[in-house]
């Protein structure tokens, strides 16, 4: 999804000792165990990187998830007998810092970026792709089509078109969608969410914009209700979708749907059952999931890093680094070329988060780098949030009507 719009201000993990790449030497957290000279036996390096700590908003969890698959995998003898290491860099949200980074990756001579966030995606693409360098995991507001990235989706223009598709689903005939107005970003937010009304058979009633200091939705779902609206589909912050329920909840029940960026599990906890029937988007199964190495990867999380929240960045940054290292294994020689050549024939891998990855085959023709396009449901119940349906959305439909297919 596009994070301009729907990030939660998170705060500072100074135990990740993360600094900003291009400053400095890079921040980088290297596996234990001693590392040959021979460069055969060097670890293969991957970057994670994104705004781990920033002025307006901040994700501790980028490099979590990424640095306990690395252990992980150490543990177990690493690739073929090698080690990785995991360099992070922190963008500070920050243009002139996120190329910083990128051309630290080439520097180091990482063998590929695994998971993150980069607002900045269609600055520093350029550097990357021309470095022959792979991105897998991104989650990128802008760029689907550059040659080196392979996405998962879930935290992008997948989740925004699942948010209306969800609706439909949930027998939602008459949907205004509410988004905020930040950088520009409104109209492409709107479109993709009104995609996934349009491919789920509702009808859009209206679309709401906001400003991005808005705290006051009463008049906004006035608004909505006088449309006719019996639903509502939000691309608001973590910050907004607080008041919006507020004001929903004070009159009659109208159902409301977001991407899970947009009202992650801390804002549901906050919430308690005022958030009860919200529903959200996602690429990843939720916390509360017993299937797959979700159980185990929330219960590592919460004893090594308590004060990270367990998000899809911490599930992607974890699936990210399991994807290349399966790729890497047989290799021999693993440089960022001969990952380039190996990821493309990963098949029907199983990241025991959700997603199933084919990075043989992109499934809509106009985002040929998106490879994963289902997006899973979730419902508030509690202060927790709990899959909606058992099986996640196609969002195939929505996204051919955005390519124009």
């Amino acid at each position: 999804m596009n994070h301009r719009l729907v990030l939660l201000a998170i705060g500072v993990v100074g135990a990740l000792g993360v600094t900003a790449c291009g400053n400095n030497n890079s921040s980088s957290s290297s596996a234990s165990g001693s590392v040959s000279s021979s460069a055969s036996r060097a670890p293969i390096k991957l970057m994670t990187m994104g705004p781990v700590s920033a002025p307006q908003f901040s994700l501790p969890s980028i490099p979590v998830g990424a640095q306990i698959a690395v252990n992980e995998i150490n543990s177990a003898g690493g690739v073929d007998g090698r080690k990785l290491q995991l360099i992070t860099c922190n963008d500070q949200n920050n243009p002139d810092t996120a190329a910083q980074c990128a051309r630290a990756a080439i520097s180091d001579k990482v063998a590929a970026l695994v998971g993150g966030l980069e607002n900045y995606d269609r600055q520093i693409e350029p550097l990357l792709q021309q470095a022959g360098i792979p991105w897998v995991g991104l989650v990128t507001p802008d760029d689907y089509t550059s040659g080196n990235l392979f996405l998962f989706g879930g935290d992008a223009v997948d989740a925004f078109a699942a948010i209306g598709m969800a609706l439909a689903k949930q027998g939602c005939k008459h949907i205004a969608v509410i988004v905020t107005v930040a950088a520009g970003t409104q109209k492409i937010n709107a479109e993709q969410i009104e995609a996934g009304i349009r491919a789920g058979g509702a009808k859009v009633v209206g679309t709401f914009t906001v400003p991005a200091t808005a705290v006051d939705f009463a008049p906004t779902v006035a608004a909505v209700r006088s449309a006719g609206a019996d639903c509502i589909a939000s691309g608001a912050s973590p910050a907004q979708n607080g008041p919006l329920l507020a004001a929903v909840n004070g009159g009659p029940k109208l159902k409301i749907a977001t991407a899970s960026g947009g009202a992650p599990s801390t804002l549901v906890v906050a919430l308690g059952n005022a958030a009860n029937g919200l529903l959200a988007t996602a690429g990843m199964l939720p916390p509360t999931s017993t299937q797959g190495v979700v159980p185990k990867l929330v219960r590592t999380m919460r004893a090594e890093y308590p004060k990270v929240p367990f998000d899809q960045f911490a599930e992607t940054g974890y699936a990210s680094v399991t994807v290349v290292a399966h790729a890497a294994k047989g290799l021999g020689d693993v440089t960022s070329s001969s990952l380039m050549s190996a990821l493309p024939k990963v098949k029907e891998f199983d990241t025991g988060l959700g997603p199933v990855l084919d990075f043989s085959i992109a499934p809509v023709a106009a985002y040929p780098r998106l490879f994963t396009v289902k997006d899973y449901v979730y419902v508030a119940k509690s202060g927790d949030y709990v899959l909606a349906q058992p099986e996640p959305i196609d969002t195939s439909p929505a996204l051919k009507l955005l390519g124009g297919q």
